[in-house]
């Protein structure tokens, strides 16, 4: 069993049906052709916080919505800016500064 079954039954057990959401979730974003696909680490920081804050929830669904798309941007985000650092060029090469000091 991984990780996310685990923490999934757990949210079962305190009764909130977190597969269904999860599945909502997903079919969403193939409703809105996203680009990017959501790690199972974000549905395990998910299923963390509400195991953390369960009790104090009043509206389940709205606040699972709410942290998954939160931890879903940050993710992304995440990995865009890992991306655009491997791709960063070191210093600029000396023939282009000499034609820009002459502009």
């Amino acid at each position: 069993m991984t990780e996310l079954d685990l923490l999934r039954k757990a949210v079962h057990d305190k009764g909130f049906n977190i597969s269904m959401m999860i599945n909502t979730y997903k079919k969403k974003q193939v409703d809105r052709k996203t680009t990017y696909k959501v790690p199972e680490s974000v549905f395990c920081d998910v299923c963390k916080e509400y195991l953390k804050s369960g009790d104090n929830i009043d509206k389940s669904f709205p606040y699972f919505m709410k942290v998954l798309v939160m931890k879903a941007q940050e993710s992304c985000a995440n990995n865009s800016k890992k991306q655009a650092g491997a791709n960063k060029f070191g210093k600029m090469p000396d023939n282009i500064k000499a034609i820009m000091r002459g502009m």
